[in-house]
């Protein structure tokens, strides 16, 4: 059984390494590729209500 627990904790650790070398742009793995997420500021939140506001009234 340790053997088994053994080896699930190397897949995992090398799992993670794997990810941090593409990350850092060591290796290229494809399918560990992270998407962008865009991120909104406050700024274009305020502009994005001010035209809804406009365009409901």
């Amino acid at each position: 059984m340790q053997q088994v627990i053994k080896m699930f904790v190397l897949a995992a650790a090398l799992l993670v390494g794997a990810f941090f070398a593409n990350d850092y742009g060591i290796i290229s793995i494809p399918w560990l590729d992270l998407n962008q997420v865009t991120t909104y500021g406050d700024d274009a939140n305020r502009s994005n209500d001010a035209v809804k506001k406009i365009f409901e009234e």
